[in-house]
């Protein structure tokens, strides 16, 4: 068994406009405590229905993303060869500019999201910094499909293969995104 991360590392890399990452450290008691303020949607995250206005689905007590995954390359997608699985991972190559302004720059047209809709796919993640604008997210994210932004370059080894997957959000209820980590079990 392989475990692959698809995380990116948790830096002062936000989308423009979004907060920042501050960390500021503080000694008590001989202790060093660090306070942490981000926004929701930094680094490697999950969109929930919040982000376009709507109700949150009714989450598990875990908050949990798994079950069966399978990657996609944009570059070599043929339309009507959707996978069965649960969650679609789509590799854009993206992000080979994380950490460069280019990053921000480059949005993947995603030309196939009605058949994920039609699919019964219950999450989608992408390596670039959004799978479109405020129409996509609301087609997907009304349909309750997740959104997963910002995985890292380890998606290339996963092209065209199955694979498990867990997705684990922090456990904040009723909030637009969460950071996530995300790992791809390979048998």
């Amino acid at each position: 068994m392989k475990i692959l991360d698809l995380t990116q590392p948790l830096i002062n890399f936000p989308y423009p406009g979004d907060p920042e990452l501050k960390i500021t450290e503080k000694k008590m008691d001989g202790f060093i405590i660090s306070e942490i303020v981000m926004g929701s949607h930094l680094s490697t995250h999950v969109d929930y229905p919040k982000h376009i206005g709507l109700e949150n689905i009714i989450f598990s007590k875990d908050l949990i993303i798994e079950g069966i995954g399978y990657c996609i390359s944009l570059n070599d997608f043929e339309i009507n060869k959707l996978p069965v699985c649960d969650i679609l991972l789509i590799y854009t190559g993206f992000s080979k500019y994380w950490g460069k302004e280019e990053y921000f720059e480059k949005i993947p047209d995603i030309y196939f999201l009605d058949d994920i809709i039609k699919s019964n796919i219950k999450c989608v993640g992408i390596d670039a910094c959004t799978i479109g604008g405020f129409e996509e997210h609301k087609k997907l994210l009304s349909k309750n499909i997740l959104i997963i932004e910002n995985l890292n370059e380890n998606l290339k080894f996963l092209i065209n293969k199955g694979f498990y997957f867990l997705g684990l959000p922090l456990k904040i209820y009723d909030i637009d995104a969460s950071p996530i980590r995300c790992i791809a079990i390979k048998p």
